[in-house]
């Protein structure tokens, strides 16, 4: 019951996150701003993250097994990764095409925790993973009949939906690795997470160069980003938190379906309430096929 409850929270942060992300989406224009949005996020983090090691009083296992610190920096990069790509592609792109393809990235815990920690891999499991893929065509499609007076998806933008999908689930395939190695303290390890995806942003930040063509931000824009990076901060952080907490009670083939599965409901309603993405049937074809997906990994 406890995992589902871990579950249940990290849902609710992730929606949150999903809505604030999407609105600075808008706001946010170039390469250099979006490293730096996500930057200060990673930075917010780091503090509430410390707090969390207070709370836990696990002060004494910030100096911990060098794996630790390996498993860490897997995460806090491809956290990092995954920000950025995932604000560059919800700009252009429909709500729940990038949700499903976030969704196709549980293909890396799910199966690399097979091949390396002997979970079981049954063949309803590939069928679900196949329904994925399935759904992400189609969603592709759903994209491209919101936005008939744009071209068809570029392989640029194709990419970027793979990179985003696959940094996900490298990200959550990390969780499941700390558990198996009779891990620290969860906070610790979210602390450090942050830390380095940080230091990953504010690295790429020096690097990239300054695009004077990058349109500037009002200051009334200016106002709503700081409010979001507070919130989208808070909630990444419980996100992060909760699920790994999740992890330590569901198995791979649980957890990660779930959670995909029933964000993926939350954000359709979300995409139409709050976005104005009208649901249609290639939408519906796309949301079923990953629910059956879900089921066929989770209960058959």
């Amino acid at each position: 019951m406890l995992g589902y409850l871990y579950v249940a929270a990290a849902l609710a942060a992730g929606l949150t996150k999903g809505w604030c992300g999407k609105k600075t989406s808008g706001i946010i224009i170039g390469m250099r701003p979006t490293l730096l949005f996500n930057a200060v996020r990673m930075l917010l983090c780091i503090p509430i993250g410390f707090l969390f090691v207070l709370a836990s009083d696990a002060v004494q296992n910030l100096i911990t097994d060098p794996l630790i610190y390996l498993i860490a920096a897997v995460s806090g990069i491809y956290t990092a990764l995954f920000v950025v790509t995932w604000i560059g592609c919800v700009r252009w792109g429909a709500y729940m095409m990038v949700d499903v393809f976030v969704t196709l990235g549980i293909m890396i815990p799910v199966l690399l925790c097979t091949l390396l920690f002997d979970e079981p891999m049954r063949a309803a499991h590939l069928i679900g993973l196949a329904l994925l893929v399935f759904a992400a065509y189609m969603m592709c499609t759903y994209n491209r009949s919101l936005h008939q007076d744009r071209p068809r998806l570029r392989v640029k933008q194709l990419l970027l939906l793979f990179l985003c999908g696959a940094s996900n689930g490298i990200t959550q395939f990390s969780q499941k690795w700390l558990r198996h190695v009779g891990s620290t303290d969860i906070s610790v390890f979210n602390f450090y997470t942050y830390v380095f995806a940080s230091a990953v942003l504010l690295i790429l930040l020096l690097l990239f160069p300054k695009d004077d063509r990058a349109p500037n931000i009002a200051k009334n824009d200016l106002r709503r980003l700081a409010l979001f990076v507070i919130l989208m901060s808070a909630c990444l952080f419980l996100h992060s938190f909760c699920s790994t907490a999740a992890a330590g009670y569901l198995s791979s083939a649980q957890l990660y379906p779930l959670m995909q599965g029933s964000a993926l409901i939350l954000s359709m309603l979300m995409s139409a309430v709050c976005f104005g993405e009208r649901i249609n049937v290639r939408c519906i074809i796309g949301i079923v096929s990953s629910f059956a997906a879900m089921l066929c990994i989770e209960f058959l």
